[in-house]
């Protein structure tokens, strides 16, 4: 199932300014896949040059994004408007971007889309960008293009790092979500960009893969390594999952972004997450996630202040 990517086939990688999409790019190219790296902010693209070609292109305009799929074998797309709001929110661009990203990739022949989305995606999940996400692989599959979908858990960098572990050391207190004790499943953005280069060396199609890592915890389970590895008092805030479900419609028409993360942690404090079966398609397509524990050991003990 598995060989190299050709040499000759280059991909595209829509998102590449974004962290996910970064990593992909760079984990191609020190494999010396051909790389044309696309996003919004050519400044921003100009870090993959010369190394890959670069495409500034907004997905609203359909001729450029054909341009940019012209001599292009495989796409990896992890574009979003996550924390988008009023005229670029989520809900407004980001289906419509995808349709647009499929309509070139057809006009230009590309082989095959893979498609970085969520795993436990389902059209009324709680939270919009999850609902979104399975409009768009909708779009993808009504669409015709050749596909697959990567379906990741939750990242470390922003479930570990952005959201426990920046306010313990910082504050010296970690922010909980309920009561803590909601299990998810947690792999790191290098290994997802991991699974993305070997799902490229693959002859799968139309298939939906599932990637996460050996660590199923809970807030409170990943607070404490994060204390341990911070020397922290441990004390802990609670928000409440009465306060999640109640201020969203409330905070909505004035600050969507702040909606959508009170969305994010109800999902986080009352969906069950746990992945059990994360091995199987690490083993499948020869990726070694890492834990959470070698992840935080990582993790510097103080932010630089640069």
């Amino acid at each position: 199932m598995h060989g190299a990517v050709p040499a000759t086939s280059r991909v595209l990688v829509v998102g590449a300014n974004g962290q996910l999409g970064g990593a992909i790019a760079r984990k191609l190219m020190a494999s010396s896949v051909p790389v044309r790296a696309l996003g919004r902010n050519a400044q921003a693209l100009a870090r993959f040059a010369p190394a890959a070609e670069t495409a500034a292109v907004d997905m609203r305009d359909v001729q450029k994004l054909t341009e940019a799929c012209r001599g292009i074998d495989q796409i990896v797309a992890t574009a979003n408007n996550n924390m988008g709001r009023g005229p670029a929110s989520p809900g407004r661009t980001d289906v419509s971007a995808y349709q647009n990203l499929c309509a070139a990739a057809r006009n230009a022949s590309v082989r095959r889309l893979i498609y970085v989305s969520f795993r436990g995606v389902t059209a009324d999940a709680p939270v919009d960008i999850f609902r979104i996400k399975w409009y768009i692989e909708d779009a993808i599959k009504r669409s015709g293009v050749p596909h697959v979908m990567l379906r990741p858990t939750a990242f470390m960098e922003t479930w570990i790092d952005q959201i426990l572990a920046k306010d313990i050391r910082e504050k010296g207190v970690a922010t909980i979500f309920g009561d803590g004790n909601n299990v998810a499943n947690y792999i790191a953005i290098d290994d997802v960009a991991g699974f993305a280069a070997k799902i490229l060396e693959s002859t799968i199609v139309n298939e939906a893969v599932d990637a996460g890592g050996p660590s199923n915890m809970t807030q409170n389970q990943v607070a404490s390594l994060l204390e341990r590895r911070f020397q922290s008092s441990g004390k802990r805030r609670h928000i409440p999952v009465a306060a999640m479900r109640l201020l969203p419609p409330i905070v909505r028409p004035f600050n969507e972004v702040t909606a959508r993360l009170m969305t994010l942690g109800l999902y986080s404090a009352t969906v069950p997450q746990a992945f059990p079966q994360w091995q199987l398609n690490a083993d499948r397509f020869g990726v070694s996630p890492m834990t959470a524990e070698s992840y935080i050991d990582r993790l510097p003990v103080r932010r630089s202040s640069a």
